[in-house]
C-alpha cells in the first residue's frame, strides 16, 4: 500500500490536483489525506458502525500520541512525518477528529453559523494543515483557507444530502427547517421536495461566497502551488453547477464532475494562472485577488 493509492482510489479530484506540487509537497499531501481517509473509515465505514464511539476515542488518543513517538500503522506513521516534518500545531488534527465526534454523537445544527463551525472541523482544518505543508503561516492566509475548506465541505454536504439521510444524519440547519415550517421528518417527503432544493441552493451559494473568499488566499503561495490549489477548487466546485443543471436529478443520484470536463477545467485554470504571473511581474503592482480569482469570471 502507498498513500497515492489512498489517494488516487479516494478522490480523483484531489488525486488530479496534488500531481502539480512540488515533489516534497505532494507526498506530504498523500500522507495527510491518507490519515484523514483512515479516520474516516474508521468511523464511517458500514462494518464498524456499532463501534464508532470505540474507534474514535481511540483515534484520538494514538493521533495525540503522535506528538511524542512514530506508530507502526501505515496511516499514523504518515501522519506522523506531516506533523514533525511541518511543525503542524496538533489542535489542527484534533479538531478534525472534534468534527467527526459531531457526527458520531448525531449532532444536528441550529444555524449556518453552526454548520460552518463543523465544515472549519472537517475541512477547514485540512486547509490550515497544506499551508503547513506549504510553507504558509501568514494569519490572514490561513483564514482564507479555511474559508477555500468550508466551502469544499459544503458542496460535499449539498451533494450527498440523500446519502446522508440514509446514515441518519442531517447537516441543512434546523433553523432553516422552522422557517418554513416543517420538521425534520417531514423534510423528505415528496411534498417538500422544492423546499429541500431551496435549501440545497442556499448551501451552494454559501459556498460559492467562500470559494471567493479562499482563492484570495492564493496570491499567498509559489505559482506553482497556487496553480494546484486552484485546480483543486474549480473541480471541486463545479460540482454545484453539476447539481445545479439538473437539481431533482442530484437527489437521486450523486453529482459527479466527468473526467472530460476536469481536463477543461484544468485548462482553464492556466488561464486563470495569467493575471496571477502578470501581477508576479509586477512587484509594485496593486493586487486585486477577488476579481481575478472569481470563479464564475
Amino acid at each position: 500500500m502507498k498513500h497515492r493509492e489512498v489517494i488516487r482510489n479516494g478522490s480523483k479530484s484531489f488525486s488530479l490536483a496534488s500531481l502539480f506540487f512540488s515533489t516534497k509537497e505532494k507526498e506530504a499531501s498523500w500522507k495527510l489525506y491518507s490519515w484523514c481517509r483512515y479516520c474516516d473509515d474508521l468511523i464511517d465505514d458500514e462494518e464498524v458502525l456499532s463501534q464508532r464511539k470505540e474507534n474514535l476515542f481511540e483515534l484520538k488518543d494514538k493521533t495525540y500520541s503522535l506528538i511524542h513517538q512514530n506508530s507502526s500503522n501505515f496511516y499514523l506513521s504518515g501522519m506522523f512525518d506531516v506533523i514533525h516534518d511541518f511543525k503542524l500545531p496538533m489542535n489542527y488534527p484534533m479538531d478534525l477528529l472534534r468534527g467527526m465526534e459531531m457526527d458520531v454523537e448525531g449532532k444536528r445544527f441550529q444555524s449556518l453559523e453552526d454548520l460552518e463551525e463543523y465544515c472549519y472541523c472537517v475541512a477547514g482544518t485540512v486547509g490550515l494543515m497544506m499551508c503547513h505543508i506549504l510553507g504558509i503561516r501568514d494569519e490572514e492566509a490561513l483564514d482564507h483557507a479555511v474559508a477555500l475548506g468550508k466551502a469544499m465541505q459544503l458542496t460535499n454536504i449539498s451533494r450527498d444530502i440523500i446519502e446522508d439521510k440514509q446514515r441518519g444524519r442531517l447537516y441543512i440547519p434546523l433553523m432553516w427547517l422552522k422557517e418554513n415550517g416543517i420538521s425534520e421528518e417531514e423534510l423528505f417527503l415528496t411534498k417538500n421536495e422544492e423546499t429541500l432544493l431551496l435549501f440545497q441552493e442556499r448551501l451552494l451559494k454559501r459556498a460559492d461566497e467562500l470559494y471567493s473568499t479562499g482563492l484570495q488566499g492564493l496570491k499567498f503561495l509559489s505559482l506553482r502551488s497556487s496553480w494546484t490549489v486552484l485546480i483543486a477548487a474549480l473541480i471541486y466546485s463545479d460540482i454545484g453547477r453539476v447539481i445545479r443543471n439538473n437539481p431533482k436529478r442530484s437527489l437521486k443520484k450523486r453529482a459527479i464532475v466527468s473526467t472530460i470536463r476536469k481536463l477543461s477545467l484544468l485548462c482553464f485554470s492556466l488561464v486563470k494562472m495569467i493575471p496571477l504571473i502578470l501581477l508576479n511581474q509586477r512587484s509594485n503592482a496593486v493586487r486585486s485577488p477577488q476579481s481575478v480569482w472569481s470563479l464564475h469570471s
